[in-house]
């Protein structure tokens, strides 16, 4: 008589078991990086970005500056998303290369630091269903479980200033989860937060002043790097990717703890959903918290080999799961049964 060991029930149980059903030679593939890529995504974005300033000059009317925040914002958004890959490695296979590209191509003009965030970042891959996530408060409905209190979420302002803190040195020292020197995290609090910051964001230095005397240059005014710089980036880079947060690992479950198992998440959505939430194929999700070294354009072949695993859930649509949660609320106990992820 056989028996079967019963399935697993906590995350790091879940990724570790899915993770040995691949083969080394297939993951091997999977990992392996192409350096052209990295270098043709980072211009082609940066050449819609040209588009879309090059729209604004030339016509300088309300719809002209209405489509260019629209196409400036999201190859913004889709940078944000290669420097994620750099995050992990997962851009450049040179890692000096990787980080630099990311420092400052990515986050100098877009007012952010790569070491804050990869130190948040790779907390939240550590614990990812679990309460010391560091991401925890984006996936479950605490403080959202009502249709008016999800909306304020989905609008950012609920979040901004947690979610900004806490990819700052500052963040470090007032997390309640602060690490010691002894802490599996191997971080240990700044001794000097306002020089650690000043130092991570000095292409933010350069890159600002850069980016505002190029628009006093051109034929914008210079109000416009406010409007077509600035605020592209909290509405078309912050908002959806915190939607995007949500949508990844959120699940219909009432309390947290009972949809902890269930937070491994991919998306099979329209190209245009794709586009406005997740460029450069990060609607992967669940591929990519499962092997985070995989780049970009190879999580999809990671996604014909897991997709039909029951650890793992599979969406159709950002905006059918964000109606279908806005209907559900609030949720209760009973909410979770019938409703399930």
């Amino acid at each position: 008589m056989t028996t079967t060991s019963p399935p697993p029930t906590t995350m790091p149980d879940i990724e570790r078991r899915i993770r040995q059903a691949i083969a080394p030679s297939q993951l091997r593939q999977w990992l392996t990086l192409n350096p052209t890529r990295a270098y043709r995504d980072i211009i082609l974005d940066w050449l819609g970005i040209g588009l879309g300033l090059a729209i604004a000059a030339q016509f300088q009317t309300l719809w002209s500056y209405a489509i260019a925040i629209l196409i400036i914002g999201n190859r913004q958004y889709a940078l944000f998303i290669l420097a994620h890959d750099a995050i992990h490695g997962a851009l450049h296979p040179n890692r000096r290369l990787n980080d630099s590209l990311a420092r400052w191509l990515v986050y100098g003009p877009m007012f952010m630091a790569l070491e804050d965030a990869r130190r948040n970042h790779l907390q939240h891959h550590r614990h990812m269903g679990t309460p010391a996530d560091p991401d925890r408060y984006l996936h479950t409905f605490e403080g959202k479980n009502s249709p008016f209190a999800f909306l304020l979420y989905c609008s950012g302002l609920a979040t901004f200033g947690k979610t900004v803190l806490k990819v700052t040195p500052f963040g470090l020292m007032t997390s309640r989860r602060l690490p010691t020197p002894t802490s599996n995290t191997g971080a240990t609090p700044p001794q000097n937060p306002l020089k650690d910051y000043v130092k991570q964001r000095l292409p933010v230095l350069i890159w600002q002043p850069l980016l505002i005397w190029l628009f006093w240059l051109s034929p914008l005014p210079i109000w416009a790097y406010l409007l077509l710089w600035v605020f592209p980036i909290y509405a078309l880079v912050f908002v959806p990717d915190e939607i995007r947060a949500f949508c990844d690992h959120g699940v219909l479950r009432h309390p947290a703890s009972s949809g902890d198992s269930l937070r491994l998440v991919s998306f099979r959505p329209p190209l245009w959903e794709a586009a406005m939430f997740a460029p450069h194929h990060m609607h992967y999700h669940a591929e990519h918290h499962l092997w985070p070294a995989i780049p970009h354009y190879k999580l999809h072949l990671a996604h014909g080999a897991v997709r039909d695993r029951r650890e793992i859930t599979v969406r159709p649509s950002y905006l059918g799961f964000l109606w279908r949660v806005v209907r559900s609320l609030p949720l209760t106990d009973k909410t979770a049964v019938i409703s399930g992820n």
